[in-house]
């Protein structure tokens, strides 16, 4: 949505938009199919999962961002040392065809690191990075149970969170019809 709003402003084609799109929808679709067969990853799923964020970071460079920084560089090195794990506590193939997605989401924060500032770009500094000790901490989540599991996830699910904030911030922000926020209850009457 925000990226629409831009493209609106700057006369921009919509093509990078909807591969962004259609690159999420496509590594979606295989997660949802995989999930549903039971962690039992076809040739189809796989193909879906690994296009999926191929499409996002051909879309991302389409759009002109090209330069990788220095934290995107680490974060994708450690993201691809976390497959040292892989096999261990699960199966070789899902855990490979989660790098794809993960280096997605990566690509995605830091596109949008670059053009903000201020407590969004650190919330999508310390999100990306949260991406990252998932990365490694997501092997034990068959091994443990309750609190544990909850703990394991909750860098993923506070990441996402805070991705999410940070997007419907810069939506608001860049959407000068949208009706203000209530500075105060009365006003809000």
């Amino acid at each position: 949505m925000v990226r629409r709003k831009i493209e609106r402003v700057t006369g921009e084609s919509k093509t990078s938009s909807l591969l962004l799109l259609i690159g999420g929808l496509l590594t979606s679709l295989g997660f949802s199919l995989g999930v549903l067969n039971g962690r039992n990853m076809s040739q189809a799923m796989l193909t879906l999962i690994l296009i999926g964020p191929a499409m996002i970071g051909y879309a991302l460079y389409d759009m002109g961002f090209k330069g990788v920084s220095v934290r995107l560089l680490l974060q994708s090195v450690a993201l691809m040392l976390s497959l040292l794990g892989a096999g261990h506590y699960s199966t070789v193939t899902v855990d490979i065809a989660y790098v794809g997605p993960f280096l997605a989401v990566l690509l995605l924060m830091n596109a949008q690191i670059m053009v903000t500032e201020g407590n969004r770009r650190r919330l999508l500094v310390a999100a990306s990075w949260m991406i990252v000790i998932f990365s490694w901490t997501r092997y034990w989540l068959d091994d443990t149970s309750g609190l544990v599991k909850a703990l394991i996830v909750a860098p993923y699910f506070l990441s996402v969170l805070m991705w999410v904030a940070v997007l419907v911030s810069m939506y608001i922000s860049v959407s000068p019809d949208y009706l203000p926020i209530p500075r105060s209850g009365q006003e809000g009457l």
